[in-house]
């Protein structure tokens, strides 16, 4: 019972503290798979919070298609993708925009070739504050292509904005 209680606050204290992140792997091809992907993302992430546009662009296999309830963009190239983030990270940048944080990451192995991946973030503001709503989602499919695992789409959850 004391064990319990102890996974059951420290699940709750993680669900409510900045800095903690869950993964949920479905089906997995294999580890090394699951850690190719993640990586691919990761630095996608990374690179979006530092408007590293290059590397952004790297982590897309293009064509391909951002979808938010306002709008469906279709990445023909990668000339598209740096435009489409350029113009995102200038307007956020413009509203306060410092960083995102991982909340969690859901990945699901289609297939060898195909995974879809979905996170929850928060993005944080200069002054600290977080920038509503507290918890956005996105859902990403990425596919493997010549050796190389890269993003083909990505879906903003609904309130979550741009």
């Amino acid at each position: 019972m004391r064990r319990f209680a102890y996974t059951a606050l420290l699940s709750l204290a993680c669900s409510l503290g900045q800095g903690c992140s869950t993964v949920h792997v479905h089906s997995p091809s294999d580890a090394a798979a699951v850690s190719e992907v993640r990586e691919v993302m990761h630095r996608y992430l990374e690179a979006f919070n530092v408007d590293d546009l290059e590397t952004v662009v790297a982590c897309w296999q293009t064509p391909g298609w951002l979808s938010t309830s306002e709008s469906m963009t279709l990445l023909e190239d990668g000339e598209a993708v740096q435009d489409l983030y350029g113009s995102l990270l200038g307007k956020i940048r413009a509203e306060g925009y410092d960083h995102s944080e991982l909340l969690s990451e859901d990945i699901k192995f289609v297939n060898d070739r195909c995974v879809t991946y979905r996170i929850t973030f928060t993005r944080w503001k200069r002054d600290g504050e977080f920038m509503p709503p507290r918890v956005r989602g996105s859902v990403c499919t990425l596919q493997k292509v010549g050796g190389e695992w890269g993003l083909s789409n990505v879906a903003l959850e609904p309130g979550t904005g741009r």
